[in-house]
């Protein structure tokens, strides 16, 4: 049995090529785990899945001068879950934060209402000037007068005020998170967290103590894995 190939057959063949949107899918697919490393790779895999889903109806539309379309499909999807994994990392990453922000400040209130002001105080300031020491604390504190002022000024200034004036009130295992307002990268293993709080109060039985927060997180140059930094607390009407 004879099987002729007419010339124009051969001719349309001759002419099909490799589209460009598949080579560069692919190409942007393999890099794109680079947006597991920092999400500020996350426009890796935005761009694969565009070009991959141009190429897709591009190639679909012309199949006669182009291929690669499998190619294209299979950049377009390693870009896509790449994204969805990025991101599921990223608020993963967020609720984490969110939630450590949250324990330490309920830590923070306990040190205020068992008249810990001096570990409560030392929350508030950078770690290069913080003392690891617990058991000298309060004899640094006695002996320090600057220190001392500054420790007696934060705590005077509200919302801070009020919460040692109604500490018999107010329970920091109460404590309710109204809002997580901020999660800002600064750079590489800094970052800022502002959240916002109401403390409610045993009387009135209706009373709240409302308060912003912004907690300042990076390396502990020391090793100590991370520290926080209450940077901020202000007063909520």
């Amino acid at each position: 049995m004879n099987i002729s190939i007419s010339n124009s057959d051969q001719q349309e063949n001759s002419y099909q090529s490799f589209h460009w949107a598949a080579i560069v899918t692919v190409g942007v697919g393999l890099t794109a785990p680079l947006c597991l490393v920092t999400p500020a790779f996350a426009f890796i895999p935005v761009l694969g899945i565009v070009v991959g889903v141009f190429g897709y109806f591009a190639i679909s539309s012309k199949p006669e001068m182009y291929f690669g379309i499998k190619l294209t499909i299979f950049g377009t999807m390693t870009s896509l879950l790449l994204l969805a994994w990025c991101f599921t990392g990223i608020v993963k990453t967020s609720d984490y934060y969110y939630d450590v922000a949250f324990d330490n400040t309920v830590k923070w209130l306990t040190y205020i209402k068992e008249d810990e002001l001096p570990t409560a105080h030392q929350v508030m300031i950078s770690v290069e000037h913080r003392q690891h020491d617990a058991q000298i604390l309060n004899q640094y504190y006695d002996n320090n007068k600057g220190a001392y002022d500054d420790m007696l000024s934060q705590f005077a200034k509200p919302p801070m005020n009020l919460l040692l004036a109604k500490k018999d009130k107010w329970n920091p295992q109460d404590l309710i998170l109204v809002e997580n307002i901020e999660l800002l990268d600064l750079k590489k293993n800094k970052m800022r967290v502002i959240q916002h709080y109401h403390l409610p109060l045993s009387d009135p039985p209706d009373g709240v103590i409302a308060f912003r927060i912004q907690y300042f997180r990076i390396y502990d140059s020391a090793g100590r894995a991370s520290h926080w930094q209450l940077e901020y607390i202000t007063g909520e009407e």
